[in-house]
């Protein structure tokens, strides 16, 4: 198991960033996009339901354009590595949600979770698939379930590290949280960029 551990100890740093940044996303989201686009941060007012509205629309947009992407990562992968594109895809990622600091206009939200959907493609579909060519067959099952830990372990840590920088360094300003999901997906596809050689080998 410790072995295993080790051969995934890349990836799992870079699943550690990405999903600290996804997780910034949908813990704040909703009070991000009331707050800063819709300008209201009164749960009982019509602007507030309004945003609330707006955020579900944008996850469900960002959600299909993943999905239809996912039908092209094939043809990508014709001239480029699984690693190099899941890169690519993480350091769109966190354009994406850098650029919701800079947006003011919900419209223009689209172009920030475009940018998601194109990382969230890759987030679903590509660490398995580096998993299913890295693993040996017959320890493809012990394999997927070690890096099961790796949603899990950013999953705990966001719970309570977003929450305290939250409060306790942007006081919250919680625009300041996403913020810091963008830095971290980013720097999950620079690892993800020049670590890739080190997860492609088959671990016997």
């Amino acid at each position: 198991m410790f072995k295993i551990f080790r051969h995934l100890l890349p990836l799992f740093i870079v699943q550690f960033f990405t999903w600290l940044g996804l997780f910034s996303l949908w813990i704040y989201a909703t009070p991000v996009i009331t707050k800063y686009i819709f300008a209201t941060t009164d749960a009982g007012s019509t602007a507030f339901e309004s945003g609330t509205t707006w955020v579900g629309i944008c996850f469900a947009f960002y959600s299909t354009l993943a999905a239809l992407l996912a039908f092209a990562l094939p043809t990508f992968l014709k001239y480029i590595s699984k690693e190099k594109l899941h890169a690519c895809a993480l350091i769109a990622g966190a354009a994406g949600l850098l650029l919701i600091y800079f947006i003011k206009n919900k419209y223009l939200l689209f172009f920030s979770f475009a940018f998601i959907g194109i990382a969230w493609s890759s987030i679903s579909t590509i660490p398995y698939s580096i998993i299913s060519s890295i693993a040996p067959q017959e320890k493809m099952t012990t394999y997927f379930a070690v890096f099961n830990f790796s949603v899990v372990i950013p999953q705990v840590t966001a719970a309570f590290l977003l929450s305290y920088l939250n409060k306790n360094i942007f006081a919250g300003e919680t625009i300041f949280v996403i913020v810091t999901g963008g830095v971290c997906m980013f720097i999950g596809g620079v690892i993800m960029f020049f670590a890739a050689g080190s997860v492609t080998t088959k671990h016997m």
